[in-house]
């Protein structure tokens, strides 16, 4: 099949990843042991039948390259992976599922579509040209080394593509919309909102809060927890940074012939990552040092990751005979290593290192005196190690030590409970007025305060900068002024920085000429979306019913720990 394309190809442009990835985001503990050795496993159940290994297997391969093509990096290897919620045992296991649902419906995708998707996804959109270069070294620079095969690769497409035709299939329910359904939603949507409102600010009556000591004081013993410091911890730390090889990193890549070759894949493989500020494509040449720069980083830090790991293996070896902080102190100062002590942090903050990793403060709470060497620890540009130094209990501060933070909370506090007093006044003021035949404007300024008009806008406005520049957000106007009749204000809404209300002038329909004209697409996106969801629905159910995540869910609730997974 590629074959064919291979030869006949002629182009040679940039990548674009144009599959369309539908993600569910699945809610289960992520933290699952690989399987061990070849033996007979338990991987759950679909439908009431055993999984098999082979079938599971397919769907991790799946899952992998679903995210690579979402993000330019492998789950396992991408450190944001669990940040964005990403799951690569449900993924699976979902994947898995549909799998055999495609099956199931009998839905088969053939050669000639893969290779035509594998031609969409290498072709750029306005040139139509389709670059074989650029997919071979998808194949072997990033797809090789991940271990994922050429065949894996079209098996993932059909898959994809046969997920297509069954989200049409169980989607079908929400594309019958009738007409005047989709014309009642768009109208609703692009209805016109005229609007005033007032905002004020709570910084503008901290001038007006008298302190007093007794208040403060009171204030104080009232709000002991919030100025109670919790326990915190300082540690010993050894930094290893991967800019100390770089000397060693140019020495390699002088070393290696075919350098240039690979900095070209590099550029060939990820051309639209190398653009200048307007978004055009820069060339080769033009970025040849920035890939070098890149390819030097990556070798120091690969060196550096090596030496690190030899420190380490020194160091736990020594921490064999006494887990002691002397430990690493000794061997940093034998191998002309600075020592440094962080001030003391707690567990959630961390200690006050721009680059230090997420798990520095978790694992530094959990040394001891005796137990006072901490995991290697890598960070983005080196490695730490830590020792344990001292533990600090909590403590409440005496009011003394904290007076000048208590005021200022005192006082912010104080000057919130005016300004919400002043909105609520607003509030009553613009109403009578507005029953006395006033305007909105002139009941403001009555109390002191401007009105300001607000561009008309829709129910899908997303910036409205009059309003955002005042702390308001544009979801919490919009939702204040389309539940609300036409002449009529709102409540006194706090946000961020002090509050706001507002007053609805009128709505105005949409413009029949905007009806006929955006009414047609409108209709097809929201038909689209209705089945989305319906088959969103449908595959929740199925989840349910087929079991398909029983086993991490046992986990994530403390039971067997042994289910296995695909390595």
């Amino acid at each position: 099949m590629i074959g064919t394309l291979r030869k006949h190809s002629q182009w040679l442009w940039g990548i674009i990843i144009t599959v369309i990835i539908v993600t569910f985001v699945v809610f289960f503990s992520p933290d699952i042991g690989n399987s061990s050795g070849q033996r007979e496993a338990d991987y759950g159940t679909l439908y009431g039948l055993p999984i098999k290994r082979d079938d599971l297997a397919q769907a991790y391969s799946d899952a992998r390259i679903g995210y690579f093509l979402s993000t330019g990096q492998w789950p396992d290897r991408d450190e944001r992976a669990r940040m964005f919620g990403f799951n690569l045992d449900a993924e699976a296991r979902q994947r898995l599922l549909i799998n055999h649902h495609l099956k199931a419906q009998g839905i088969a995708v053939g050669d000639s579509a893969v290779a035509q998707e594998i031609k969409n996804i290498f072709t750029d959109p306005q040139t139509g040209a389709f670059s074989l270069q650029r997919y071979e070294g998808m194949l072997k620079q990033h797809f090789g080394s991940a271990g994922i095969s050429e065949a894996a690769f079209e098996r993932f497409l059909q898959h994809e593509l046969g997920r297509q035709q069954l989200t049409r299939a169980f989607g079908l329910a929400g594309k019958l919309m009738p007409d005047r359904a989709a014309d009642a939603f768009f109208r609703r949507e692009n209805e016109q909102a005229q609007a005033e409102f007032v905002f004020l600010a709570t910084s503008n009556n901290l001038a007006k809060v008298k302190l007093d000591e007794a208040a403060l004081r009171a204030w104080h013993t009232n709000n002991l927890a919030t100025y109670r410091i919790p326990e915190r911890v300082s540690v010993h730390h050894v930094f290893l940074p991967h800019t100390n090889h770089n000397a060693e990193a140019d020495k390699e890549l002088a070393a290696n012939t075919n350098l240039v070759k690979l900095m070209e894949m590099q550029y060939q493989t990820n051309v639209f990552r190398y653009r200048d500020t307007n978004g055009t494509a820069k060339t080769f040449d033009q970025v040849r040092d920035q890939i070098r720069s890149e390819f030097r980083d990556e070798t120091a830090a690969r060196i550096g990751f090596q030496k690190a790991t030899e420190f380490g293996n020194e160091l736990f070896k020594l921490a064999g005979q006494t887990n002691r902080a002397e430990i690493l102190l000794q061997l940093a100062a034998r191998k002309g290593l600075p020592v440094k002590v962080t001030e003391p942090f707690t567990e959630f903050e961390g200690p006050k290192l721009t680059n230090a990793p997420n798990n520095f403060g978790r694992t530094a709470f959990q040394l001891a005196p005796d137990e006072a060497l901490g995991q290697m620890l890598p960070a983005l540009d080196g490695v730490y190690f830590i020792a344990f130094k001292e533990r600090l209990k909590p403590e409440d501060p005496p009011f003394e030590k904290v007076r000048e933070k208590v005021a200022e909370d005192y006082r912010r506090a104080q000057a919130t409970e005016l300004t919400l007093n002043e909105g609520t006044k607003l509030v009553q003021a613009a109403t009578n007025a507005l029953a006395a035949g006033k305007s909105f404007k002139d009941a403001a300024k009555e109390q002191g305060h401007i009105a300001l008009e607000v561009p008309p806008f829709s129910r899908n406005a997303r910036g409205i900068e009059i309003v955002e520049s005042r702390g308001i957000g544009v979801e919490e106007l919009r939702d204040q002024v389309f539940a609300l009749a036409a002449g009529k204000v709102s409540s006194f809404r706090s946000v961020s920085g002090g509050g706001f209300v507002v007053f609805v002038k009128s709505f105005t329909p949409v413009a029949e000429e905007q009806v006929k004209a955006e009414l047609p697409k409108f209709a097809e996106s929201l038909r689209d979306n209705r089945a989305n969801y319906a088959f969103r629905e449908w595959l929740g159910r199925e989840i349910e019913r087929s079991g398909v995540m029983a086993p991490l869910r046992q986990q994530a609730k403390g039971g067997d720990s042994r289910m296995n997974v695909i390595e």
